[in-house]
């Protein structure tokens, strides 16, 4: 007796229940294992700085202080306990987002078995794709992952609407609200994520005209009303908007005559994506061939021809990926591995192009995605453009921040797999290797970025020393750094206590300042090509009130006349009034200036 179609989709469902489950867990497991290693004090000292002191320090590019310092405050400031909470929002998000796709895509394909193997199946396919969350950036979150955990809620918000709207059913009253949560926090967090939001609502707003324009008002209605709750939560639990925005604010003024204007961003984002798409070209143009004529081939000879084209083509590609080590995460990366996953998606958006115009030429029968409706394609392509209009605002290439949101991807290529069951067998074998192979690969990138090239930090391997420092506590260093931050600490502790002290670090170095116990004078970022922005928040901060205690001031260079001229501000001289603590070399290579009134006691005494 033969074995059942049903039965052959349930045991592949199954068979990719494990597959996938097992390529998430390597990644999830991972990113546990390393939650208490390394420290970067560059980018993620800024991060926890800032969160470390989120109730008084309101000068900040961002309001994602107001979001993670009081979790900070509250995990006793330790720092992977704030990594494994990310960790937990990130599995969650993507758990959330995966079942609501799955759940919709339900609707749009019946022929797919009545199982909660179906739900279980997509869920762990997009869990896997999550991964490139950790392929580069700090362990510890930032306001990236407020933007892309906000969006793919947000997505899901759509999706639960869709759902209702496709069954006849009326959307409950608690999406939009949720939508409109989120927003609220999405803005708070970046105000440049109005981009994306702006195209989610749109998307939000062509799915509720399904039903009814009143259906429009009423989730626009709930969804102000979400927004309102946050701005009501902040203002009397969190910190008066009175504060917060100005704080905000000022240091956009400040740095608005030196970023990118939206037009020069525009220019770059269309170059740095033209010439991605040139290397994907070069590199797997093959397979995309290949793939389009898997799709359309007719007759038998021509199947044939198309398999062994396509076995070919992946055979390449994955010996492209394997010799340019473009499935290898870490900051350095981003551009090569960026090439892998372009080359996946455009597999399945070359699919269902060649499905549909197949179908429309009578060259292929009807597919499921052949009788889509709006809805549905306003959905597929937001899901299409969501990994790059989320990372707008960043004034790096967009898919060095966008990529991270390659679980959107993921599901678009679920809903061509699944919607395209009508074209040869050899079409839908390709876009399932590759498929898998993505997700495989987003395995690898998120292992090797966090073991091997973790964000400014040494590898896995060389982390052996546990960190005897209470701000880094629980942490494991290379014994080389764990020796020199105990050092500095230790020469500076006369100065450093209480904690609290105000502390200048130039440049990039807010890390230190954190593992001395000190606080921001000014912003927590300082930056080598922002020294106007850094005087400025100095100026600011003295303007409105000088520190009791003058800083002390930490230099991997020499100080600059723009930074003498705002310490002016507060009262102080920079030659007169500060000296050296001791040579560089005996300060792990830094200059570390201490005022004279204080040398002369500590001296004294």
């Amino acid at each position: 007796m033969g074995v059942s179609s049903a039965s052959k989709r349930i045991v592949l469902l199954v068979g990719v229940i494990v597959v996938a489950g097992g390529l998430a867990a390597w990644w999830i497991l991972t990113a546990a294992r390393a939650a208490n290693e390394g420290f970067d004090i560059t980018d993620e000292g800024y991060y926890l700085l800032s969160y470390r002191w989120w109730d008084s320090n309101p000068l900040a590019l961002t309001g994602v202080q107001y979001l993670y310092g009081p979790i900070f405050e509250w995990f006793g400031y330790n720092i992977d306990r704030l990594r494994l909470f990310r960790l937990f929002t990130v599995v969650v998000v993507h758990l959330l987002f995966g079942y609501s796709f799955m759940r919709w895509l339900r609707g749009r394909r019946p022929g797919m078995p009545a199982t909660k193997l179906w739900e279980l199946a997509g869920m762990a396919i997009i869990l896997a794709a999550g991964g490139m969350c950790y392929a580069w950036l700090p362990q510890s979150p930032g306001y990236n992952d407020v933007v892309l955990l906000g969006a793919l809620t947000l997505v899901s918000c759509v999706l639960w609407m869709a759902t209702a709207v496709d069954r006849g059913d009326p959307v409950p009253f608690w999406v939009p609200v949720v939508a409109g949560l989120v927003i609220g926090v999405m803005v708070l967090a970046k105000w440049t994520s109005v981009v994306v939001i702006g195209l989610i609502v749109i998307a939000a707003v062509v799915v509720l005209a399904g039903q009814s324009w009143r259906a429009v008002a009423r989730g626009i209605l709930f969804a102000l009303a979400g927004v309102a709750v946050v701005a009501l939560v902040v203002q009397l639990f969190v910190v008066r908007l009175n504060v917060a925005v100005p704080g905000i604010v000022t240091v956009n003024k400040f740095i608005a005559g030196t970023s990118y204007s939206p037009t020069e961003l525009l220019q770059f984002y269309w170059s740095s994506g033209i010439r991605l798409l040139g290397q994907t070209l070069r590199d797997h143009g093959l397979l995309l061939v290949a793939t389009a004529l898997t799709v359309i081939a007719r007759w038998r000879w021509l199947r044939i021809a198309a398999a062994v084209l396509v076995l070919l083509a992946l055979i390449l590609s994955v010996r492209r990926v394997v010799v340019d080590g473009a499935a290898i995460g870490g900051s350095q990366q981003t551009a090569t591995y960026a090439v892998t996953l372009l080359a996946a998606v455009l597999v399945a958006v070359v699919a269902a192009a060649g499905a549909v115009i197949a179908h429309r030429f009578g060259v292929t029968e009807c597919s499921r995605l052949s009788r889509e409706n709006t809805r549905t394609w306003v959905i597929l392509g937001l899901l299409v453009l969501l990994p790059l209009v989320q990372a707008f605002g960043t004034n790096t290439a967009l898919y060095t921040i966008g990529f991270n949101a390659f679980a959107a991807w993921a599901a678009v290529m679920i809903a061509v797999l699944t919607g395209i069951w009508a074209t040869p067998i050899a079409a839908r074998v390709t876009l399932g290797l590759v498929l898998v192979g993505s997700l495989v690969a987003t395995a690898s990138i998120a292992y090797t970025g966090l073991f091997r090239y973790p964000y400014r930090s040494a590898g896995h391997s060389e982390l052996t020393v546990a960190s005897t420092l209470p701000a880094l506590k629980g942490l494991y260093l290379t014994p080389a750094d764990e020796a020199d931050y105990r050092k500095l600490a230790a020469d500076l502790r006369p100065y450093t206590e209480p904690g609290g002290r105000p502390m200048l670090a130039f440049d990039k170095m807010a890390g230190l300042v954190l593992i001395l116990g000190g606080r921001p004078l000014g912003e927590a970022w300082i930056a080598p090509t922002e020294r106007a922005r850094t005087a400025a928040g100095i100026e600011e901060v003295c303007r409105k009130g000088r520190p009791e205690r003058a800083p002390l001031i930490i230099l991997n260079r020499q100080i600059s006349d723009s930074e003498i001229t705002a310490l002016q501000s507060c009262g102080l001289n920079f030659h007169a009034d500060y000296q050296q603590l001791a040579p560089a070399e005996q300060t792990i290579g830094l200059q570390v200036w201490v005022p004279k009134a204080e040398r002369g006691a500590r001296s004294r005494g």
